[in-house]
């Protein structure tokens, strides 16, 4: 019989679930490669978790890595054997289960206590069972670990003070209540995994609390509109209908409760057309005043703050488009785009506040973001306040439109600009383009600004 070793991250898939756990083990080739913002993610914990270290300059890192679990092994015992104080990555194993902690601290008596490092802004209930995994794992590899901390970011620290980036929270109880439970579950994965594949419900779980990596496998036979589509309907009134097999629409009965948005969802649905309330549009657009400007912006914030005044996972604006269209129909574009690694905000708010100037609407989707950027500016830059006030006065909210007066099926329940805007315009879609979300704009913008000048700097802009 083959025995499958568990890591920490395989135990927590396990607690997500059985489904998930097994699928990572005997048919991991199931998951589409991780998304572009995904590596972001690891890299910015990488980062993270080298600046808590700093804090421990005669620590000893555990070098080898996942590939060589042998050599690892070996260089954590002659760690262990050495005295050394401080270790990091350190590599245990015990039962089958494999943990490498970020760091773990010898106490004067000999005894231990472990140190957790995320780029979280504070203690969640997956932590205690990340964190308490490691500390039975340790314990039973013979190590006595006393206490164990949880060490995540602060958000009040702001930049360029750093002395205040991480706070270090003493989860020791909370852990050691989840212990007893360890085994238990070890044996129920164990059992589960040496079986074919499980039959596990799809539901909130899928997304809660890490999206699962295999839900395009698990939710192949969702028909287009389902339960899943229906505006706004609660999660606990979803898992009672998914326990019941009931997801396509047609499963509902007429005296099903909804409200009504949903119904006009339903209704639309069922005509196979849009309901659009004209008068409600047309007194909407009456609001708007000429010349019209479009904006829209891509935004920032990591979670170690590199400009004066942002505090950890701030937003800042590194890019602005605009385009401007006169009471004749003439349009117009004006945009801003940070290339270098320096500050673009005092920038950015001038190209914005001439290009808008002080007439005109303001339009946006989902206005509420840019009314957030513009206000965030404001503040950090109070001598264009008042400019930028004016602004934010003149916003227009075309997200109002669809959430109120124009409903289809085919937004899928939806009213994100990514579902509405191919209905509405066929010809456009983000499918095909090369950057095709905020978080690829990220990616792709830091990964741009550190470029040298050349072909690929120009490329990526």
């Amino acid at each position: 019989m083959k025995i499958n070793r568990l890591s920490k991250s395989k135990y927590l898939s396990g607690l997500q679930c059985h489904k998930r756990l097994w699928l990572e083990i005997h048919k991991p080739e199931l998951a589409p490669p991780p998304p572009p913002g995904e590596q972001r993610i690891f890299d910015q914990g990488t980062k993270v978790g080298e600046l808590a270290t700093e804090e421990f300059p005669d620590g000893v890192l555990i070098e080898a890595d996942y590939l060589n679990i042998p050599e690892a092994v070996k260089q954590t015992e002659e760690a262990l054997d050495n005295s050394v104080d401080v270790i990091f990555e350190g590599c245990f194993i015990f039962e089958n289960v494999l943990v490498r902690p970020d760091i773990i601290l010898r106490n004067d008596l000999g005894s231990w206590n472990m140190i957790e490092v995320k780029s979280s802004t504070g203690v969640k209930e997956v932590n205690i069972h990340d964190v308490a995994v490691q500390t039975w794992v340790l314990r039973g590899s013979g190590l006595e670990v006393k206490r164990v901390f949880l060490k995540h970011i602060n958000r009040d620290c702001v930049y360029p003070d750093l002395s205040n980036l991480f706070r270090t929270d003493d989860i020791t109880e909370p852990v050691n209540a989840v212990l007893p439970a360890i085994p238990k579950k070890l044996s129920e994965y164990k059992s589960m995994l040496d079986k074919s594949e499980p039959n596990v419900s799809i539901g909130e779980h899928c997304s809660n609390p890490y999206d699962c990596q295999f839900s395009d496998y698990c939710w192949k036979d969702v028909p287009e509109h389902s339960i899943f589509t229906i505006p706004r309907l609660r999660w606990s009134v979803k898992e009672r209908l998914i326990e019941r097999n009931k997801i396509t629409i047609n499963d509902l009965s007429a005296e099903f409760p909804l409200n009504e948005n949903q119904q006009k969802y339903i209704k639309s649905l069922e005509g196979k057309k849009p309901i659009v309330d004209r008068n409600g549009i047309k007194g909407e657009l009456d609001k708007l005043e000429y010349p019209l400007h479009f904006l829209d912006f891509e935004t920032d914030g990591p979670a170690i703050p590199r400009f004066d005044g942002l505090h950890p996972y701030e937003q800042f604006p590194f890019q602005y488009s605009c385009h401007i269209l006169d009471q004749k129909g003439n349009l117009e574009h004006k945009e801003y785009l940070q290339e270098t690694e320096s500050d673009p905000r005092k920038s950015l708010i001038e190209s914005l506040v001439a290009a808008i100037g002080d007439k005109g609407s303001v339009i946006a989707y989902n206005a509420g973001f840019e009314k957030g950027v513009m206000n965030k500016l404001a503040q950090w830059c109070p001598e264009y306040s008042e400019q930028l006030k004016s602004i934010i006065g003149r916003l227009w909210d075309q997200l109002v439109i669809f959430r109120k007066y124009y409903t289809d099926y085919r937004f899928k329940g939806s009213n994100s600009l990514k579902k509405v805007l191919p209905v509405m315009v066929p010809s456009m879609s983000y499918e095909n383009l090369d950057v095709s979300d905020g978080i690829e704009a990220q990616v792709t913008w830091n990964e741009m600004i550190q470029l040298p000048d050349g072909g690929e700097k120009s490329k990526l802009i």
